[in-house]
């Protein structure tokens, strides 16, 4: 399928959370910068993957795209179905609507399920909420059934409770919740990482599946970049609540433009004659309080020159599909 239309367009987005004074006193506003100027697009039928370290800001971006967090600022279109909306300007009851369009899996399985309720429960609460099936019909537990089946769970476990089920299972649940109210737009925050390896292999195969059959469109929050490689079509790295670099999948890992792309690629584990010598990062790790002036990732970066202390840097066309935040992204060499 070609992927040309935009389904969601990000432009200037941040999302500054305010902190407590440092004194009684104290004048001074103090703020964590989690998402510092964000500018992008996600196209239709893509899964489009954000990775970095943690605490650089992904959880928070993925958050405030779908308005569980408000942004400081910025603007953040949707291009579904009810045409063109701006979400950072809609008030909840016209949000509540689109909430069926944009849905999200979170990250930890065990705290995301409510333990009171059943699974049929869970997964069949957001379709009578909006009204697609009247609660506890008949065609609502049809229904609910065979999303499950869809998301690989058995009929027969309708009626159990969360704690019954193994990790696998309940991420299978959260899926399945999401994927009831028939959205387009779907993040995946972190949503392997809590699980086995063995397991994490099923869910990412279920979840390509269930986007080639349901035409969903994924923003896949990770920072294990061999499942990154795995499932996205392209991916864009965060460091310090900013977006360092963006391209198609295969291009950011064979040639990356941006020496902190580079440093998290070298440190994949890998055998034999493709190991590449480990990048290790200065100790200088900037604070997203009162990040440094210049290129953020300088107090850190084995290639920085005096320019990157001075000169902001911004994201930058260097070739066709391919950005970088890095006043030397052409001099970047794979090891």
């Amino acid at each position: 399928m070609p992927v040309t239309q935009n389904l969601l367009s990000v432009y200037n987005l941040k999302k500054y959370f305010p902190l407590p004074k440092k004194h009684v006193f104290s004048r001074e506003k103090r703020f964590l910068r989690a998402n510092d100027d964000i500018t992008l697009a996600i196209r239709k039928g893509e899964t489009f993957a954000l990775v970095g370290e943690s605490g650089s800001g992904k959880s928070t971006f993925g958050r405030t795209v779908l308005q569980l967090e408000k942004p400081t600022e910025g603007r953040v279109l949707y291009h579904g179905t009810e045409g063109e909306v701006e979400l950072t300007l809609c008030r909840d009851s016209k949000l509540r609507p689109l909430r069926r369009r944009l849905q999200m899996i979170f990250q930890d399985p065990y705290s995301s399920l409510n333990p009171r309720m059943t699974v049929g429960q869970i997964i069949g609460e957001g379709v009578w909420t909006h009204g697609i099936y009247k609660r506890n019909s008949s065609a609502l537990n049809d229904y609910v059934v065979g999303v499950m089946e869809a998301c690989g769970l058995q009929s027969h476990l309708l009626n159990r409770y969360p704690h019954e089920f193994s990790g696998g299972q309940r991420q299978r649940i959260c899926i399945a919740r999401a994927l009831a109210l028939e959205p387009e737009f779907v993040v995946c925050d972190e949503c392997v990482s809590a699980l086995d390896v063995s397991v994490q292999a099923q869910i990412l195969n279920l979840l390509s599946e269930l986007k080639e059959k349901r035409s969903l469109t994924y923003l896949f929050i990770s920072h294990d970049l061999s499942v990154v490689r795995h499932i996205s079509d392209r991916v864009a790295v965060m460091y310090l609540g900013r977006i360092v670099e963006t391209g198609g999948t295969e291009e950011v890992f064979a040639r990356p433009l941006h020496p902190y792309t580079l440093a998290l690629l070298s440190a994949i584990p890998s055998l034999g004659e493709g190991k590449k010598d480990r990048i290790w990062l200065g100790k200088g790790v900037a604070s997203a309080i009162s990040p440094p002036k210049g290129c953020p990732f300088h107090t850190r970066c084995f290639m920085a020159r005096d320019v990157c202390a001075q000169k902001e840097v911004q994201l930058e066309e260097i070739e066709e599909g391919r950005f970088s935040a890095c006043h030397f992204a052409k001099d970047v060499k794979t090891t």
